[in-house]
């Protein structure tokens, strides 16, 4: 699913992120400037050095979260590749102030779902009925 970046008029400072085709009310995800952008590259193995960059792994933070540890992958076909690579030069590091209000875990994991679905298995991590099939 490609990418929509957007700004949000109640955080005017911030660029929203999503994959739907609107940010959940309360449950946005921001692009986060304090952390690297990781590039993927490709040179008969992927590494993060050598080759033509083909993917990003993208932070996001999400608003009622003080200090993000999610991203996102964005692939080169994405109409906002280059523009990602763009920001993040011109934008980090930086600083990032507490969130106004916090959310539980729980309510941030369910949020990354519903906005990034292709993402959101990579941060699942394995459930119990994973553990219990490999013993």
């Amino acid at each position: 699913m490609p990418l929509l970046l957007m700004k949000l008029g109640a955080h005017p400072e911030e660029i929203a992120a999503t994959q739907r085709g609107e940010c959940l009310e309360g449950g946005a995800f921001f692009l986060d400037f304090t952390r690297p952008l990781r590039r993927e590259r490709w040179f008969l193995v992927w590494n993060g050095r050598i080759g033509p960059v083909l993917a990003l792994h993208v932070p996001v933070i999400h608003q009622g979260e003080a200090v993000g540890r999610r991203s996102i992958a964005v692939e080169r076909a994405d109409p906002y590749f280059r523009e990602l690579q763009r920001l993040w030069a011109t934008r980090h590091p930086a600083r990032r102030g507490m969130p106004a209000v916090t959310i539980d875990e729980a309510q941030m994991a369910a949020d990354f779902a519903a906005q990034f679905p292709d993402d959101a298995a990579r941060w699942a991590g394995p459930g119990p009925e994973d553990e219990a099939a490999s013993q």
